[in-house]
């Protein structure tokens, strides 16, 4: 129930992370509206976080459902609805570009899966 997830997600996150690192300019100019490049700096100084938590949740994946992997799964659910409320945030006032809204809806998504697997953990 939660491998899939887990993988899948760490896998996303760390390519994501990869890009921070690597093309912080290509993630700013798919998503915000003025790409100024001094705003590579915090995005690849960010980079080794998000890189980080995506090996945490490709090595948490090994573990057995119980009361960590529940919590961290809530952790999960609402980092990714936070990431999306900023989105849709930004989009609403014009600083990101529409495209912004299918990354929040992916971001949704991945977080409400995070919501169902935590409820079944805790339903144990």
């Amino acid at each position: 129930m939660h491998r899939g997830l887990l993988l899948a997600t760490g896998v996303f996150v760390l390519l994501i992370g990869a890009v921070l690192l690597v093309a912080p300019q290509a993630y700013f100019q798919l998503y915000a509206t003025d790409y100024v490049s001094g705003m590579d700096f915090p995005a690849r100084r960010f980079s080794p976080a998000v890189l980080a938590l995506g090996a945490v949740l490709i090595l948490a994946r090994s573990l057995q459902p119980g009361p960590f992997l529940a919590n961290l799964c809530l952790i999960c659910a609402l980092a990714f609805l936070g990431v999306a409320g900023t989105g849709f945030l930004a989009w609403s006032q014009g600083i990101a570009r529409p495209s912004i809204l299918g990354a929040a809806a992916i971001e949704v998504v991945i977080a409400a899966h995070f919501l169902w697997v935590w409820h079944r953990m805790r339903a144990r």
